[in-house]
């Protein structure tokens, strides 16, 4: 029998375990897909067209019937590391008027305490100390040093984006990710763990899919599979195959998007991208990110309002014989009106810069509005990113709710812990990802 079986080998499936490494804990990751290389995809310039789904191998959509929520595109990157391997390094904490949604007991662990660190700050002196101690918000190009300044003087409190990234010359760079530095002899790959039962003598039974392999046997499981595979596998705990049956229903919500792509073809800038973080802006509850960067001869400029979906504007997941995903007209109304406060946050931003603006009210995607602004230098195109495009899906298992505790325990099956943004109670406008570090670590520290 395993002692400890991690299921998923993601960022919460990969901090998860480096947490257990550190403890002195015996553990197995089992990941279904294949270890293709634990290198971030941007640090190799021939890699870098995996960050588009189409193109990388490793990905998998989360549905068989994908809809216009969570469409084709909406899925895992099933390989070791999984996505740790293809984020940009943002570190934005989840700001303080999402986490009073969240139970106290877990806000006070992730903020600390007056003299006491909590686990954000934790999280981010080990981020400092893989990037041999340059502080996250310190400036990486002499680009990011003017934008600052220039975005300061027109109002916006904006600072380098605090980012767990190294630039490795000539445009290269990484991004921090747990699996680099785990051994080798921890990890099961080709391994898709299909459906966790409790056995009745204690423990648990791991089925791999396809049947090809005999069921491995787990003292405890850490569920982190991502949020829709561990809504699979929590619901086949709780209610078994159930054929026939009407669908269960989870709330899940993601982050929306708009922004704005313009093109100085006579520009310069330095081989590493610039990024700035240009504050949270409560009326569009949104986080700015301004970026810079190098695009063929000249410099594009990105940037976008990255905004929480609302808890009242959730979506609806079906689970069952299979998986649906559903957004009711009520809540497309509520993030119509997020959407429309973001499209002001960034017109506000252009008119600041001076660039004149192309917009239309339909939808508009980032490839669009790319071909537009290369046929349209110095002018301001929108686009837009809708729930199911950013890779943010969270909740539905969320901390100190139906299904999961206050501590990250199953509450049918103390047995079973999970990780991962499907435990946050609400997501807010940040990047999961320095909040999924700080909770895996919470996770742990709560293992018996």
């Amino acid at each position: 029998m395993l002692d400890i079986a991690v299921i998923g080998s993601g960022m919460s499936g990969s901090a998860v375990a480096a947490e257990l490494e550190r403890a002195g804990r015996d553990y197995v990751v089992l990941e279904a897909g294949a270890d293709r290389g634990r290198a971030h995809t941007a640090a190799d310039p021939r890699s870098a067209d995996l960050a588009d789904p189409a193109r990388d191998p490793s990905f998998v959509p989360f549905l068989t019937r994908p809809g216009t929520v969570y469409g084709p595109l909406s899925g895992y990157r099933e390989r070791l590391g999984g996505r740790s391997l293809y984020w940009r390094g943002i570190c934005i904490r989840v700001e303080d008027q999402a986490l009073a949604d969240w139970p106290a007991e877990v806000r006070h662990a992730l903020l600390g305490a007056t003299g006491t660190p909590g686990l954000y700050d934790e999280i981010e002196a080990l981020l400092r100390e893989w990037s041999d101690g340059t502080p996250l918000t310190r400036a990486r190009t002499a680009t990011e040093k003017e934008m600052t300044g220039e975005l300061g003087r027109l109002g916006y409190p904006a600072v380098p984006t605090p980012r767990a990234v190294r630039d490795l010359g000539e445009g290269r760079w990484d991004a921090y990710s747990p699996v680099a530095a785990l051994p080798a002899g921890r990890f099961l790959t080709g391994h898709r763990v299909s459906a966790v039962r409790e056995l009745p003598g204690g423990g648990f039974s791991l089925a791999l899919q396809g049947g090809e392999r005999p069921a491995l046997v787990a003292r405890r499981v850490v569920l982190c599979a991502g949020t829709l595979g561990n809504i699979a596998l929590v619901d086949g705990l709780l209610h078994g195959t159930a054929n026939g049956l009407a669908p269960r229903r989870y709330s899940i919500v993601d982050h929306t998007a708009c922004g704005l792509l313009a093109v100085d073809p006579h520009g310069t800038h330095e081989a590493m991208d610039s990024s700035v973080h240009a504050g949270f802006h409560p009326s569009a509850r949104s986080n700015l990110i301004v970026e810079r960067r190098r695009e063929g001869a000249g410099v594009l400029l990105d940037a976008w309002a990255m905004g929480e979906q609302p808890p009242e504007a959730a979506s609806t997941v079906l689970a069952g014989d299979d998986m649906e995903i559903t957004l009711e007209p009520a809540a497309e109304a509520v993030l119509s009106d997020v959407r429309e406060q973001q499209r002001r946050l960034m017109g506000g931003l252009a008119a600041g810069l001076g660039l004149p603006v192309w917009r239309e009210e339909r939808y508009v995607s980032y490839e669009e509005a790319a071909a537009r602004a290369a046929d349209r230098p110095g002018t301001a195109v929108f686009y837009d990113a809708a729930i199911g495009e950013l890779d943010h899906e969270c909740a539905g298992l969320e901390l100190g709710g139906e299904h999961v505790d206050t501590w990250g325990l199953l509450r049918s099956s103390p047995g079973v812990l999970l990780a991962g943004p499907c435990l946050f109670p609400r997501a807010g406008a940040a990047n999961p990802s320095l909040t999924t570090l700080a909770l895996a670590r919470y996770v742990v520290q709560r293992m018996d």
